[in-house]
């Protein structure tokens, strides 16, 4: 009698990770500086098909350089990261702008509450692990709207992460209830942009 053996479970990205990226910088990945990352933002908000989004969320925000950027096309925006450093930097850079809120919760264990039309995974989903990778799922479909939107984009080039960027894209196509709407395939990231369709 011949046994299968499942494979172990990928856990997450460990919170040790991040405390050291962020250890002496609040911005160790170049959010404001490369232009890897500016060209990426731009890239990315101009797949979105709206001009406005009324309720939106952005998880792993980090220092909130592509918050800002979010918060002029909603009218509401929860940003949240792990990292009370890179949350206070955030938070500064997002001072007066009383439609954004950003928190210090953990991804996918938070999420809130009601429902909103702009789901944003930037460069966050590649650091779940099988379990909160199918938790996220639950949450997004639970909270994203009919006809809403999710934006995915993550670095595909090498990395220790638990999951591949370039397979994120291929993950989320596998859901029914999501219908890839644009997509921009570049040689360091891909980019896709999902609708709610039942």
């Amino acid at each position: 009698m011949s046994s299968t053996v499942e494979p172990e479970p990928t856990s997450d990205m460990p919170d040790e990770y991040f405390t050291s990226m962020y250890a002496d910088d609040l911005d160790p990945w170049g959010f404001d500086t490369s232009w890897y990352e500016q060209r990426k933002y731009e890239i990315s908000l101009a797949l979105l098909p709206r001009q406005r989004y009324r309720s939106a969320i952005e998880p792993g925000c980090s220092n909130g350089a592509l918050t800002r950027r979010l918060a002029d096309r909603c009218d509401r925006l929860i940003a949240f990261d792990l990292h009370a450093g890179a949350v206070e930097e955030a938070r500064r850079r997002l001072a007066g702008q009383p439609h954004v809120e950003v928190r210090h919760e953990r991804f996918p264990d938070y999420w809130p509450d009601g429902t909103g039309d702009l789901v944003v995974w930037s460069e966050v989903a590649y650091y779940l692990g099988d379990d909160n990778g199918r938790r996220a799922i639950d949450r997004l479909d639970d909270w994203l709207e009919l006809d809403g939107h999710l934006l995915s984009v993550h670095y595909t080039g090498p990395t220790n992460y638990p999951r591949a960027g370039a397979d994120i894209a291929p993950w989320l196509d596998e859901l029914d209830w999501l219908e890839p709407t644009s997509r921009c395939v570049d040689a360091a990231f891909e980019a896709v942009v999902w609708t709610r369709c039942r």
